[in-house]
Order: C-alpha cells, then sequence, then structure tokens
C-alpha cells in the first residue's frame, strides 16, 4: 500500500481497520512538514501512515486506553517517533492546539440500542460525525483540512450540507460501496425507519451501503 508496509498487532477488543480504514489510508495526501490530528486512532493505522506520509506531528486520541496501549506497539514495532498518543474524547485532549490536517473514522453504526463504541453513532448513527465536523474549524489552521468518510447510513447528502454549512470547500476523494454485514442486517428494519438513510441491492441482491471521503477544506 502507498509503497511501504504497515505491521500491526491487532487486539480482538480494538476497532481494527475496516474497508473504510483501507479507503482512508489510500487516499491520504502528502502530509510533508504539516501537524495531523487523528480522531479515535483505535490501533493506530492511520497515525502510522500520515508518519510515512510525511507528517512532522501528529497527535492521535481515543477514548479507549486498550486502544491507545494497542496504538502503542503498533508505533513501537513501526519504528514510528513523531506520534503523540493522548486519552481522552475528541477533541477534549487538544483544547487549544491548532493542525493542518484533521483524520477521523468516526463511529457511525445507527441503532437504538447501544452497541460496541467503537461503532455505534448513536440513534441516528450522526451523534459522533456531526460533533467532529461542528467543532474542526476551532482546531484548523488556516487552509486546514477535515478528511472525514461518510456512509449512506447516515445521510451522504446532510454531510455535504453540513460541511458547507460550516465554512468548508469540499472535495470528495473517494467513493466505494459494500454488502451489508451480520450487525447491519440485524438492524435493517431499524435502518429502513431512518429519514436519511439509504442503500442499494447489487446484483446478488443483497443490501449495500455506500461510502464517501470527504476532503472539507478552511477558506
Amino acid at each position: 500500500m502507498r509503497g511501504f508496509t504497515v505491521k500491526l498487532m491487532i487486539d480482538s477488543k480494538v476497532y481494527p481497520p475496516s474497508f473504510t480504514t483501507r479507503l482512508m489510508a489510500e487516499n491520504l495526501p502528502d502530509l510533508n512538514g504539516l501537524d495531523v490530528l487523528d480522531l479515535g486512532t483505535g490501533s493506530g493505522i492511520l497515525a502510522i501512515i500520515a508518519s510515512k506520509l510525511g507528517a512532522r506531528k501528529i497527535i492521535a486520541t481515543d477514548i479507549s486506553r486498550r486502544a491507545l496501549a494497542n496504538a502503542s506497539i503498533n508505533l513501537r514495532i513501526n519504528n514510528i517517533e513523531n506520534v503523540e498518543l493522548r486519552y481522552g474524547s475528541l477533541y477534549q485532549p487538544v483544547k487549544g492546539e491548532t493542525f493542518n490536517v484533521i483524520i477521523s473514522n468516526p463511529p457511525m453504526t445507527p441503532s437504538i440500542q447501544p452497541l460496541p463504541r467503537y461503532t455505534w453513532g448513536g440513534a441516528d448513527g450522526r451523534i459522533i460525525l456531526d460533533k467532529i465536523i461542528l467543532d474542526s474549524p476551532k482546531y484548523l489552521r488556516k487552509k486546514g483540512r477535515l478528511i472525514i468518510p461518510t456512509i449512506s447510513l447516515v445521510g451522504i447528502e446532510k454531510t455535504w450540507r453540513l460541511l458547507n454549512q460550516t465554512g468548508f470547500k469540499v472535495n470528495v476523494l473517494d467513493y466505494s460501496w459494500r454488502p451489508f454485514g451480520r450487525r447491519l442486517m440485524e438492524i435493517k428494519d431499524y435502518i429502513d425507519k431512518l429519514k436519511h438513510a439509504d442503500y442499494f441491492y447489487d446484483t446478488l441482491r443483497r443490501p449495500c451501503w455506500r461510502i464517501i471521503l470527504y476532503e472539507a477544506i478552511l477558506p
């Protein structure tokens, strides 16, 4: 991937690199000399890739101490020395600081019932996504960038509108889709009731969700 190799120690209780993670990894831009914030780092893979793409310094946060312990191991086995791990929810660990780039793969699974924290996005799937977007200008420098995915189950157009209303110029970096997994099939009836949720059926008649990777740039 990208001309370099990333080694990972996977912890079964930490969010593993997903299809969305891979999409982000393949589309992160050149970060040479830039300061990067990785919100919800999980295994640390995107922070590692940011370092390999030339970032000057990366702050990687997570609300799970276990995730940070896992990320610490992965930083060591990849010989990464310019990533600082911080414990806390979203922007709380970086109050008063600003960055050139913010990257995040937030939990977006919609569900009334709580799910594992690394995948649950609240009742409509947007509780974390919207907070990241709305608060991001306070933590970005001039012409700073927010790189964030959104899935059709939480409303792709709604994210586009919110990014524009927040003051960003918005580009699409990539697009893809995936069939529903077991968890989504279990809550499909609930998803069908959500106003902004959208999906399609592939040629095998499997329900599939779409994913868009946005790059939002401050003027």
